[in-house]
């Protein structure tokens, strides 16, 4: 019977254990980022598999552990263009996630992309993923955009 309860207690600790990180750390500020363009699911202008742009800023700011950040100069073109110019989320510990989501027509089609970031920090360093996700109404003119997805890399330091 003690062995029994002994495992109940140790598999209710488990499963309320909590998946913090830490501490938000400390990221706000202007950074440099190089992108590279990884799979191009959805058919994106000017999106090439493996080329690489360097040179884009961004700003994050930060209020505890939320995060805002905003792209300028042509990222922030770009991204304008897809998901509005900034995102928004969180920062748990070193790892932080965010994410901005726009309404966009296409002839019959009404379609949404959903840009999401997913980055570690390491000092004044990070480095991590956006992913593009297009979802559309059913319409034939939605063409690829139905479902489809995009990725990139990143890498920025400030």
């Amino acid at each position: 019977m003690r062995t029994i309860l002994l495992a109940l207690v140790v598999a209710t600790t488990a499963a309320c254990s909590s998946t913090d990180q830490g501490p938000p750390a400390q990221v706000a500020g202007d950074y440099t980022l190089t992108v590279t363009d990884n799979q191009n699911g959805c058919n994106v202008e000017n999106f090439t598999t493996g080329a690489t742009q360097s040179g884009i800023t961004v700003s994050i700011t930060q209020n505890g552990s939320s995060l805002s950040a905003t792209g300028t100069g042509s990222m922030g073109l770009m991204l304008a263009f897809a998901t509005g110019d900034t995102l928004n989320g969180y920062i748990d510990g070193q790892a932080a996630s965010l994410s901005s989501t726009v309404g966009h027509t296409q002839g019959g089609c009404a379609y949404s992309t959903t840009a999401t970031v997913n980055l570690v920090f390491s000092g004044n360093q990070f480095e991590g993923n956006v992913l593009y996700t297009d979802s559309g109404n059913g319409s034939p003119d939605c063409g690829v955009m139905q479902q489809c997805t995009s990725s990139q890399k990143v890498t920025g330091s400030r």
